[in-house]
């Protein structure tokens, strides 16, 4: 019987307050933002430091390995919870959203395979073309989720 080391992780959120003073809600928001990045540049306290182990997210295995160390498995999802970087706002739109693209998506090919949004959509691109990206997309979209 061979063993195997299996190294799991999960983050758990940190809480914690601070009190500011501002004159409006926009100058709480701005004296707020400016805080964690001076705490971010260790020139205000660490203010999160009530952990709620009972929160955690994104559980995982982030790898197993055998007894010689070779890696066997890594990165294995364990619950539901995904981290992805949105870099701008029309990114976290686009995941914000994406379950309802998704279902538009899936209603105009249909729509397209029984031919009542074909004629319009011939007239300003190749269907076949958005058909075949599209049911791509539906694939890997559906196969991720699994």
């Amino acid at each position: 019987m061979n063993i195997y080391t299996v190294l799991f992780a999960q983050d758990v959120p940190y809480y914690g307050q601070v009190e500011i003073t501002a004159n409006s809600d926009q100058t709480a928001l701005a004296k707020a933002r400016a805080y964690w990045e001076r705490v971010q540049r260790d020139e205000e306290p660490w203010p999160l430091t009530e952990a709620q182990h009972d929160s955690a997210v994104l559980d995982r295995i982030v790898e197993i390995t055998d007894e010689t160390g070779r890696q066997t498995a890594a990165d294995i999802r364990l619950d539901t919870y995904h981290l992805t970087i949105a870099p701008t706002e029309l990114s976290v739109k686009l995941i914000e959203n994406a379950a309802q693209m998704h279902a538009a998506l899936k209603e105009i090919i249909g729509h397209a395979r029984i031919g009542l949004a074909a004629n319009e959509f011939e007239k300003h691109c190749k269907l076949e073309r958005v058909l075949s990206i599209a049911s791509t997309l539906l694939v890997r979209v559906a196969s991720s989720t699994e």
